[in-house]
């Protein structure tokens, strides 16, 4: 994936740094250019000094050609207009802004935008909404190496049994949601439309449970 981060704060130098070392295309931005000095030694990405509010910052980054933004900043006035910017004007896919006052998440959900807090998550779930949209973390064990993900049953598996989640080394099923009661599930039981399952993944799975879920081998 191509992705877009705006700040190099300790949230967005963190990301940078992960999604990096995960294989992604990253650019990050900042109008300080000493903010970079913390990215990791490691990190072989791209750093652009300059405003992320402006456009020609952004088309310097081939926002056009980007997967993913992540607006953050310490400004939510400036994460706002930058999200918006990205997913208007330049319809980028999937974009992330980062909140700092709770008062002011309202205006980003009205501009129908993404938005994490502060004060509550965490550079992983930024990469999670970013790299594997449409899959909901629900909790992590460990160094993040094992998710409760859950997933909407899609069309193409609606009939089947739950074992054709029941993959060694990649996931298995732990519980499904149906008409607003959760269940414990196991492999004879049969999916249903509109179904929630909760699935036990390997994180660095989730590429073939997208692939799965999207109706690939």
């Amino acid at each position: 994936m191509k992705l877009i981060i705006i700040g190099c704060g300790r949230i967005g130098c963190e990301l940078a740094d992960e999604v990096c070392a995960a294989g992604h295309t990253v650019t990050v931005i900042d109008r300080e250019p000493t903010a970079f000095e913390r990215l990791s030694p490691d990190f072989s990405g791209q750093t652009i000094q300059g405003d992320g509010r402006e456009r020609d910052v952004l088309q310097r980054a081939d926002i056009a050609a980007a997967d993913g933004l992540a607006a953050l900043t310490s400004s939510d006035e400036m994460n706002l207009v930058v999200a918006r910017v990205a997913k208007k004007i330049f319809d980028v896919p999937n974009v992330v802004a980062r909140v700092y006052d709770p008062r002011h998440q309202e205006a980003f959900l009205e501009a129908g935008l993404q938005t994490v807090v502060s004060s509550s998550w965490s550079a992983h779930r930024i990469e999670q909404l970013l790299t594997h949209p449409g899959l909901r973390e629900l909790a992590s064990l460990g160094h993040h190496e094992v998710s409760f993900i859950e997933v909407q049953v899609p069309d193409h598996l609606i009939g089947k049994l739950a074992e054709v989640f029941d993959l060694e080394g990649i996931c298995r099923p732990a519980a499904i949601l149906r008409s607003g009661h959760a269940e414990l599930v196991d492999g004879s039981t049969e999916l249903e439309e509109g179904d929630l399952l909760v699935l036990i993944v390997n994180h660095d799975s989730l590429p073939h449970l997208e692939t799965m879920l999207d109706g690939g081998d």
